[in-house]
């Protein structure tokens, strides 16, 4: 099985027509969009989610892929004036999971962030979302805190 990890951008026409197609069948389930991104109500609105993550902040995103089949994505805002990468809309496709594809998408954001001199990582995660905060614990994350939301905020050192 071939994995490659590939920039997209939700700006660009024909990436974002694929990545609708790919979100709009991912995000058929309430419960899958509500542990992704627990503001977005649902049915998922891809222009939405596109106006409301993807058009203010420069954030560079990846979808990973076996074979020519997209099974994942993440995104990175890179903050530079903090030295901080912050992860999130992080999935994969149910059919791909358990076989350490979320795992090579975390490596590969981290990798990211360090080409890009970050020193540290953060993310939010639901704390009901148990397989993701197992995930995030086994690649050195910590706790550091909530949200008002009830989110944990997680983070990592890169230095």
């Amino acid at each position: 099985m071939s994995i490659t990890i590939k920039k997209v951008s939700y700006t660009h026409t024909k990436d974002a027509r694929i990545l609708e197609a790919v979100l709009d069948k991912w995000f058929q389930n309430p419960k899958d969009l509500n542990l992704t991104s627990p503001n977005m109500s649902y049915p998922f609105k891809f222009k939405k989610w596109v106006s409301t993550y993807y058009t203010q902040n420069p954030i560079d995103s990846f979808v990973i892929k076996s074979g020519s089949w997209i099974v994942g994505i993440g995104s990175i805002n890179i903050l530079s004036e903090t030295k901080r990468g912050h992860i999130f809309h992080i999935f994969i496709d149910k059919e791909y999971r358990n076989q350490g594809f979320g795992r090579k998408t975390m490596d590969y954001l981290e990798s990211f962030a360090k080409k890009e001199k970050m020193e540290f990582l953060t993310l939010r995660v639901m704390p009901k979302n148990k397989p993701a905060v197992k995930l995030y614990e086994k690649l050195g994350f910590i706790n550091v805190g909530s949200t008002k939301q009830g989110d944990l905020l997680m983070k990592k050192s890169l230095v």
